[in-house]
């Protein structure tokens, strides 16, 4: 089966106060046209139309039939790519200290378990 061709439109770059998140509103907008045509197409329709009175299985089977067929990326120009790398760098690099600051706690925390295992 050939690949989704990839949607394109912009992909928006924001910062939580764990995470960088991205907002692929496009793909989703693309995808729920792909889904809605792909439901009543002759493929799919009975299907769609089986589930309630079908097992999981045949739940799962029109999931990843449906998934194979929608897409999964998002297409930038250049430019575009660039503006998110760079967004993407500038939201990550605080989140990076953050990780590096909990990941030497675990250290920590690990090493002083050791000691305590060795002195009882």
């Amino acid at each position: 089966m050939p690949d989704p061709r990839p949607v394109r439109g912009p992909l928006y770059v924001e910062a939580t106060p764990l995470m960088v998140t991205l907002d692929a509103s496009p793909l989703v907008s693309n995808n729920v046209h792909d889904l809605l045509t792909l439901l009543r197409s002759d493929e799919f329709v009975d299907a769609f139309m089986e589930l309630d009175t079908a097992d999981g299985l045949a739940f799962e089977e029109l999931h990843a039939a449906l998934v194979d067929r929608l897409a999964t990326r998002v297409a930038l120009t250049g430019k575009q790519a660039v503006r998110v790398a760079n967004r993407m760098a500038a939201l990550a690099a605080p989140l990076v200290a953050v990780e590096a600051q909990r990941e030497d706690a675990v250290q920590a925390l690990k090493e002083l378990a050791q000691r305590d295992r060795r002195a009882s």
